[in-house]
């Protein structure tokens, strides 16, 4: 080998050594990083909020998905964080039948602080909800409903049923259980439901009762009383009576419930809270109209118990 013909081959193999280190540097500093991004949540540094950090999963499997998740959360980085979940509460298992991830823990987790327990349960529907046609969370303990301290059961979860805690501080957070009236399969029946809620006690009870109502409930046994299309503009309660202002989808928009059963849905919600007697119901601000030809709006109405189906179980 001439020693000119050394001296190609060298300058090529330094030229493609170049090459190589290039792409290694572009690739470090492009900053890209493999699989899905989810966020996992931890407390703040006073502990009175969530904080999250965003993670990389490259498995699609929900069940792998979960595990990572919840194991990520024992782990806090930085000096600013920490751990939301005390040791003493022992690690779930989660098992996915369709939209529902059911979350099963011993009876270690009613050991956990009332402040603690919320911030916990938060994290983990949040993150949970990240997972791929997941809609709900349910916690269970000891294979049964997990349930608050005054028996009722948590039922299902889902992340927009919590005040956003990343910004505001525990002490904004209000628990309530509340009624809420649901039509049965039929339509012909009010079926009534009771539920602990987590509302920002910056906004008022009577707004997150409509707002549910509009929602839904994935209960068995309750259906949609308001087409899910409605949107509440506005709500207020002056001298006892809820005057409750809806978008045109109320009057438009079809569900499968008799029009008495749509407007007493609301009515008993209502009525049923503290400082309220009575309901007026208006569309876009107008309450001289007659709800889909049936039911006049230019009146204040009052709880009615007789639509209520007695024999439906009260979730």
């Amino acid at each position: 080998m001439t020693g000119h013909t050394r001296n190609i081959m060298m300058k090529s193999i330094s030229v493609i050594m170049l090459v190589v280190m290039m792409s290694i540097i572009a690739a470090c500093s492009s900053g890209k990083k493999s699989g899905t991004a989810y966020s996992v949540y931890y407390l703040n540094e006073d502990g009175s909020a969530l904080t999250e950090r965003k993670i990389y999963i490259e498995s699609s499997d929900s069940q792998t998905i979960a595990a990572e998740l919840l194991d990520k959360m024992n782990v806090a980085k930085g000096r600013h964080t920490s751990i939301i979940k005390p040791s003493s509460v022992s690690q779930p298992y989660v098992e996915f039948n369709g939209i529902y991830a059911n979350v099963y823990f011993d009876s270690s987790y009613y050991g956990m602080k009332d402040n603690t327990e919320v911030m916990y349960r938060a994290a983990v529907v949040r993150e949970l909800s990240q997972i791929s046609d997941v809609v709900y969370v349910r916690f269970y303990v000891d294979g049964k409903d997990a349930v608050y301290k005054d028996g009722t059961n948590i039922g299902n979860m889902s992340a927009e049923d919590f005040v956003d805690t990343q910004e505001g501080d525990m002490a904004d957070v209000q628990w309530k259980t509340i009624n809420l009236y649901f039509a049965n399969k039929s339509g012909d029946a009010l079926v009534k439901n009771s539920q602990r809620i987590c509302y920002n006690k910056n906004v008022s009870v009577e707004k997150v009762v409509v707002e549910q109502l509009i929602k839904g409930t994935s209960e068995t046994g309750c259906y949609q009383s308001i087409p899910s299309s409605t949107k509440l503009l506005s709500i207020s309660v002056v001298d006892r009576i809820c005057y409750v202002n809806f978008s045109q989808e109320f009057a438009t928009d079809m569900v499968n419930a008799k029009s008495n059963i749509t407007i007493y849905s609301i009515v008993n919600s209502l009525a049923g809270l503290d400082g309220i007697d009575g309901v007026k119901i208006m569309v876009k601000g107008n309450s001289n109209l007659m709800y889909r030809d049936v039911i006049s709006l230019d009146t204040v109405f009052y709880m009615n118990n007789e639509l209520v189906n007695k024999d439906a179980t009260d979730n």
